[in-house]
């Protein structure tokens, strides 16, 4: 985990976060709606203490920004550059070592990594909320639905997928690695446009972040897609919506404002279906045991099961 935390300290990764405007809007937009003035506010994984600040801004009475990364004390001079030292305490922690006894009003987190999960930072937030916040506080975000939907991606299949293999190269007959990739369950972190979608997404997970546990994101269960046309069924799509305050929503999926969390496309060997057909699909979600900040994804579609790792 050493190298996890080192490796947001990374001004290019903060960047890469900070700039994705669907986020940082909806974050301020959700803060400014919630956070009252006098509030106590703790913001876990501040980053660069872009949240903390924004609470700090609309009147929280304190905030502290959590981070056990370099950042941290990137996070500290923005405090001091924005005046703010007298409200926001940057304190270089795992957020689950810090515990104020369930005084805090609000705690606000952008945790979220691939597939939501992917990040393996829910863990630690859950710990922390239940040592900080007080009956009745506030979640930012306050609920998150991890969803799945079936695609037509030629395009993708083609290009960035196993399909790719199916051309010649330099003369040399590839053919037999696609049904070898396709059995690997290779995921992408890509962009999945809103058209290739042949039925509307489906939550597998749906968590409350004010009493989730630690283990609710694990689920198995099955979904029944309805066909919306008849299509070359070339794999799914996940992505994950959330509630970030009553007002404010913010969606990942295709069909919402790109973020750079984009979407994550799980190919698999492409079927024909028709237009109102039923496809029923089992999966089941877990936690890498290979990899600490990776999940799993099972999916069994009709005689077919592929296992993908995300993250």
């Amino acid at each position: 985990m050493d190298h996890y935390f080192h490796s947001y300290g990374g001004l290019g990764l903060q960047r890469y976060m900070v700039s994705d405007k669907p986020r940082t809007d909806s974050f301020a937009a959700a803060i400014k709606e919630v956070v009252q003035e006098g509030d106590e506010v703790i913001d876990v994984g501040t980053g660069t203490g872009l949240l903390a600040i924004l609470a700090a801004k609309v009147g929280a009475k304190k905030v502290y920004g959590l981070d056990d990364s370099d950042i941290a004390e990137v996070a500290k001079t923005l405090v001091e550059r924005n005046g703010l030292t007298d409200v926001v305490d940057i304190v270089r922690c795992n957020a689950s070592d810090f515990d104020l006894g369930n005084t805090t009003d609000v705690i606000v987190s952008e945790w979220l990594g691939l597939l939501a999960f992917a990040e393996a930072m829910l863990d630690d937030l859950i710990v922390a909320r239940d040592a900080n916040l007080k009956p009745g506080g506030t979640m930012i975000p306050s609920e998150v639905d991890v969803l799945l939907a079936p695609v037509s991606c030629p395009d993708l299949y083609n290009q960035e997928g196993p399909g790719f293999w199916r051309e010649p190269i330099h003369g040399i007959d590839y053919a037999i690695l696609e049904e070898l990739e396709q059995n690997q369950g290779l995921s992408q972190q890509i962009r999945v446009s809103a058209e290739s979608m042949l039925a509307k997404g489906q939550p597998m997970v749906s968590l409350n972040l004010a009493t989730a546990s630690s283990e609710d994101p694990w689920e198995r269960g099955e979904l029944e897609f309805r066909m919306e046309r008849s299509a070359r069924l070339d794999g799914f799509v996940g992505w994950f919506s959330m509630q970030l305050s009553p007002s404010v929503r913010l969606d990942t999926g295709p069909d919402s404002p790109l973020t750079h969390w984009r979407q994550i496309h799980f190919p698999f060997k492409p079927f024909n279906v028709e237009a109102r057909q039923t496809l029923k699909v089992s999966y089941t979600l877990d936690r890498s045991e290979q990899h600490s900040r990776a999940i799993l994804l099972d999916l069994a579609v009709g005689e077919n099961r592929y296992c993908y790792q995300v993250g």
